[in-house]
């Protein structure tokens, strides 16, 4: 399959112009904060990337990487930027969770992104930072809050997680000097929030939660509400797309 090619629009241009998004595709979500059905998912984050190419084993990246957001919580210092709860690098924290539950158009006002001038070259990834991991295993302050459709109130977890990397832009995304491009991530937290059975003889998961291989999905944090239904929590799964602006 050939890639994807966005024509150059201005003639002379060095650079390409790309604006990050996201797209809440969870049925029934409302501007509210939460879900219909209660469900609710905050992260705290520092910046979105576009990524030449990842390593499948060591999950580096490969070739150019290109900035397309930072939270204004950084002031624009990237390199110091952190989570509140992890010491080092020295800098601006990230206090505030981001509400992914919100409808699309709440998150990108939230986002506020602006044209960020990005390198022309061909991308196959987009990837979240949320924390940098420097001498610390994971934060000592939550980084995430999240409730079930059974659960009463929120719950704090800390991940050690320090990124997420979409699916494949397929074809590949390909920029050239002149173009300008909306990169979205669209999402669905009811693959992410699950509410069901407990699983027998595992606490993480849930009956019918199964890898594509059969085996029992063990998903971040759950927390029973009753012995009939426990409420589970992981990260959403971030399916790429681009449109010219």
């Amino acid at each position: 399959m050939r890639p994807v090619v966005l024509l150059a629009a201005l003639v002379g241009c060095s650079g390409a112009d790309a604006r990050f998004q996201l797209a809440n595709q969870t049925p029934a979500a409302r501007t509210s904060g939460v879900l219909g059905d209660g469900t609710s998912l905050r992260l705290k984050l520092i910046a979105a990337y576009l990524v030449e190419d990842v390593d499948p084993v060591t999950s580096d990246n490969i070739g150019a990487n290109e900035m397309i957001w930072i939270n204004p919580q950084c002031g624009g210092d990237i390199d110091n930027c952190n989570v509140d709860g992890i010491v080092l690098p020295a800098g601006p924290r990230i206090t505030d969770y981001f509400d992914f539950s919100r409808s699309t158009e709440a998150v990108n006002a939230d986002l506020n992104s602006e044209n960020a001038t990005v390198a022309p070259g061909s991308y196959r990834y987009a990837r979240i930072e949320l924390c940098k991991a420097f001498g610390q295993s994971q934060a000592t302050v939550p980084t995430m809050m999240w409730k079930g459709r059974d659960m009463t109130a929120e719950q704090p977890f800390t991940s050690g997680d320090c990124g997420r990397t979409s699916l494949a832009f397929d074809p590949p995304l390909v920029l050239a000097a002149g173009d300008a491009v909306a990169i979205t991530l669209g999402y669905d937290l009811d693959h992410a929030v699950m509410s069901g059975a407990p699983a027998e003889h595992n606490p993480g998961s849930l009956e019918g939660a199964l890898e594509t291989d059969g085996t029992q999905h063990v998903f971040r944090a759950c927390a029973d509400v009753d012995a009939d239904h426990r409420d589970c929590m992981d990260f959403p799964d971030f399916a790429p797309s681009a449109a010219k602006l």
